[in-house]
């Protein structure tokens, strides 16, 4: 038998499915207003993707088992690079081990290193890495010949090579913050602060300059732009009259003069300070700007390489927030980041 259905209930099943909608739409616009899009931007090797491990570590409750077990086996494979480079660059330069034993233990190992199983290899041969890496000539050209960062995160490794290489090992977030990791294509953050859900949006390095990723975020509430103070010294990828600190100047004015970010306050992370104070006791700041006239003091140093930056803005300068930073760092930067949250609220 069959159930008549009145034009009435008909009408108020309509307006009961059209209120639901209504509110789910209503909710959904009130989530967006509190929602403030960060766009993260910098070449690779800025330490990028260091800041954005931090806000993992700050905002949210850091890495999953299964993430640090994969972080395990990327620490591993910085181990791998750190002493193929090393041994590579020590036949360049004519460095010799003193003894035959140890020339046929750095022979050996670069062989076993360079095979497709080296995961597994590193492991089995960690005796060996360890006495090999605890040389005083292996160190001492490092820090002759090696740059100043590559040579810092070198020693951090080989120090802690028997604790990175033991059956039990599981990265600390230092770990993990320490380990060099290029990022792909485009990963985004999700956290909460002062009410607000932020999105992270980091992006490649290699995708910063590409208008077509510019496009794809106008009219976020925020750009952070993060340089290598440390890459005065390094030479350009694309230009070889210029340094990589020129590329960075050079891409930070373009994303200062899109039309879609017009309106967007910029935050500027002048990173790895520590190592810039490193190398300005060797390598004077001159080589990258000639029209320099300071000293190597760091402070000063800092304050002209900020006003090259800052000339980029124009009479926009009003929308933009510097900070000197060191990514690794955690402390210092939990400060400096809700400081810069705080300000891209103020200006939402």
């Amino acid at each position: 038998m069959g159930v008549n259905i009145s034009a009435h209930d008909m009408e108020q099943a309509a307006r009961r499915r059209s209120k639901t909608i209504d509110d789910g739409l209503e909710a959904e616009r009130l989530r967006q207003a509190r929602t403030v899009k960060v766009l993260m931007l910098g070449l690779s090797g800025a330490g990028k993707s260091t800041l954005a491990k931090q806000v993992r570590m700050i905002h949210e409750k850091g890495f999953a088992d299964k993430e640090k077990a994969l972080y395990r086996e990327i620490v591993r494979q910085n181990i791998v690079t750190a002493i193929l480079g090393v041994l590579h660059e020590m036949e360049i330069h004519g460095i010799q081990f003193p003894t035959e034993e140890l020339k046929q233990t750095a022979h050996s190992i670069k062989d076993r290193l360079k095979s497709s199983d080296s995961h597994k290899a590193v492991v089995d041969m960690r005796h060996s890495l360890a006495v090999l890496t605890s040389q005083k000539t292996l160190k001492d050209f490092m820090d002759t010949y090696l740059d100043v960062e590559i040579c810092q995160l070198n020693h951090y490794l080989f120090r802690s090579l028997e604790k990175i290489l033991s059956d039990s090992y599981a990265p600390t977030d230092y770990d993990i913050l320490r380990v060099r990791q290029r990022t792909t294509g485009l990963n985004e953050i999700l956290f909460h602060f002062k009410g607000f859900e932020f999105k992270l949006c980091d992006v490649d390095g290699h995708c910063t300059v590409k208008k077509k990723w510019l496009q794809n975020f106008e009219n976020v509430s925020a750009i952070l732009f993060t340089v290598a103070l440390s890459s005065y010294d390094a030479r350009s990828k694309d230009q070889d009259e210029q340094t990589e600190l020129h590329d960075a100047l050079s891409v930070f004015t373009t994303v200062s003069e899109y039309d879609g970010f017009r309106k967007s306050p910029i935050i500027l992370f002048l990173n790895k300070k520590d190592i810039f104070q490193q190398k300005l006791k060797k390598v004077p700041l001159t080589v990258a700007f000639p029209d320099y006239k300071g000293t190597n003091e760091f402070n000063e140093a800092c304050l002209f390489v900020q006003s090259k930056f800052e000339s980029c803005m124009g009479d926009t300068t009003d929308r933009l927030t510097v900070h000197i930073t060191n990514a690794t760092d955690t402390p210092s930067i939990r400060s400096v980041f809700d400081s810069s949250l705080a300000v891209v609220l103020d200006q939402a």
